[in-house]
């Protein structure tokens, strides 16, 4: 409220004080729309790496089932590789008593092909978030597969995938080879 020269009383606002109330509710504006970006990019990131977490999960759990109902191992990660893009095209075969699994190399992903004796083939892809750079190998009765994604970032972590399996001993003694 501002006084008038004449002793009476004007109602209203003047234009600074408009311009200041402006001001102020556009820097709170702008702060909580940042604030509100920020968390859904870390919503999004966070939903990202649990879902490369749950895919890492399955992996692992078909990955060491297949191995130990193996009859033989082949990682062709490790030694002679089939190459498309400097990649190993096919890691691991896999001789079991239903047929063959392979597990294949793609672009974002790594899929098991499981042929049976029928000829029939089933697939099933464990895709992640980002490209994931994998090795195999195997010792003795031990199979090694292992993933890695590098993070450039410091707001992306990294991923790292280690699955080790063992040929089961009654694998062994009938004269299977990992």
């Amino acid at each position: 409220m501002t006084r008038t020269g004449h002793g009476g009383c004007r109602w209203g606002v003047s234009l600074f004080e408009l311009m200041a109330a402006m001001t102020a509710a556009s820097v709170v504006m702008a702060t909580s729309v940042g604030l509100v970006h920020r968390s859904f990019t870390f919503e999004s990131r966070s939903r990202q790496v649990l879902a490369d977490e749950r895919t890492a999960a399955r992996l692992a759990r078909q990955f060491r089932s297949d191995i130990h109902q193996a009859r033989s191992v082949q990682c062709e990660g490790a030694g002679g590789q089939t190459e498309r893009g400097g990649e190993p095209l096919v890691l691991v075969v896999i001789e079991v008593p239903e047929g063959s699994i392979r597990y294949r190399l793609m672009e974002t992903s790594l899929t098991r092909l499981m042929s049976d004796a029928h000829g029939e083939t089933r697939r099933e892809s464990y895709r992640f978030s980002r490209p994931v750079s994998w090795t195999a190998s195997h010792d003795g009765t031990l199979v090694s597969l292992q993933g890695r994604i590098e993070s450039h970032s410091p707001h992306r972590p990294r991923l790292a995938v280690d699955l080790v399996a063992a040929v089961s001993s009654a694998r062994a003694a009938e004269g299977g080879s990992p």
